[in-house]
């Protein structure tokens, strides 16, 4: 070997273990959220979203899925045991008929309001990829005389620019495929957009994101998991399939807080502004957390210097089908405006003291 040859294999091995050894980098929850919301996955069609999680799972963790597209992972051992859990699915429709004129007769998945669709262009997504098309709005829709509770999810009629059922089926649109409306992200300032799906994929983020900064090495004297499930729109169905086997101490769901942070809803409930932090979810439709448990995390947030707030709201959680088996459930929040509608509200503040409060709960509990 010749002299210029033995100093570039001595650089090399001089090297190779420092760049080999460098520690990833910490994930951020605002630009997972701005990706996520592009990934479809209406309730019972999360494996691609369940796909995109697990290959940002941190290394030397054992990643577990089951076939519902559940995915999820522990590390430490012993008690207590907290969970952390968010769900990948989002509300929308999938396709039950194609009609002899090649327009399409959909079914819901999740609570919304149906004439949010009217008028409105929507994906399908095929197996041979997204299909374009547009929801058929009543004549004068958009007149005030119409009444918008009129609409309902059967009257919805999605035109693909065909005129035959055979048409239809060679653009690859079939029964079963799910159907989201069609995604932007509206930049309101440089720290609050509006988007779909927000609901729940800043929850999932900001879990993520949180994984990312936790050294799991370093978990002593508890166990802790972090999930993503599945169908909670449609009634808490990846979560009650988790309840079966996980039994942890606590459950933090990390989910929409719903506020009324908005100019025409009333102020007398759930109103928590946005750009004010993470929330904790006193009371909402299926849970109330212990005061106790309340003053725990309060706690971890104020040693932590991490901005809360605390607050009441409508809607269920994941954390609920765990309190049956013994755990204590402490939803984790952040205030979202205009929940299950195209424009749905966040603020980039919250997301992020979310995404610190879960690090510091899983350090300090």
């Amino acid at each position: 070997m010749d002299k210029k040859s033995l100093v570039l294999v001595l650089f090399l091995v001089l090297c190779l273990p420092l760049t080999g050894g460098k520690k990833a980098e910490p994930l951020s929850s605002w630009e997972l959220l701005k990706k996520m919301v592009f990934i479809p996955g209406v309730s019972g069609y999360e494996g691609k979203v369940a796909g995109f999680i697990q290959s940002l799972f941190p290394s030397g963790l054992k990643p577990q899925r089951d076939d519902m597209d559940n995915v999820w992972f522990s590390a430490g051992e012993g008690r207590p045991h907290l969970l952390f859990v968010a769900h990948t699915d989002e509300i929308g429709l999938v396709v039950e008929k194609i009609t002899p004129d090649g327009t399409l007769k959909v079914r819901g998945r999740g609570g919304f309001l149906s004439q949010m669709y009217e008028g409105r262009p929507v994906n399908i997504y095929t197996d041979n990829g997204p299909v374009e098309g547009i929801v058929s709005p009543r004549p004068g829709y958009n007149k005030r005389k119409q009444s918008p509770a009129s609409f309902r999810t059967n009257d919805i009629e999605i035109y693909l620019g065909v005129s035959s059922e055979k048409d239809a089926r060679s653009l690859g649109v079939q029964e079963g495929d799910q159907i989201t409306i069609r995604k932007k992200i509206v930049e309101l300032t440089p720290d609050i957009i509006a988007t779909r799906a927000v609901d729940d994929r800043a929850g999932c983020a900001a879990l993520l994101a949180a994984a990312s900064q936790i050294d799991w090495k370093k978990i002593k004297g508890k166990t802790v998991t972090f999930a993503w499930d599945v169908q909670e729109e449609i009634g808490l169905i990846g979560a009650s399939r988790l309840a079966r086997t996980l039994k942890p101490d606590y459950v933090f769901a990390v989910d929409t807080f719903v506020s009324s942070d908005a100019p025409l809803d009333s102020k007398r409930f759930a109103k928590l502004p946005l750009g004010k932090g993470a929330v904790l979810r006193a009371i909402d439709s299926s849970n109330i957390t212990p005061r106790a448990e309340l003053e725990k995390v309060i706690k971890v947030a104020r040693d932590n210097n991490i901005p809360f707030q605390l607050g009441n709201t409508r809607g269920g959680n994941d954390g609920s089908v765990f309190i049956p088996g013994g755990a204590v459930d402490i939803p984790l929040s952040w205030p979202g405006v205009y929940s299950h509608s195209f424009i749905e509200k966040i603020h980039r503040y919250d997301l992020e003291s979310l995404t610190k409060l879960i690090v510091a709960i899983v350090r300090d509990w």
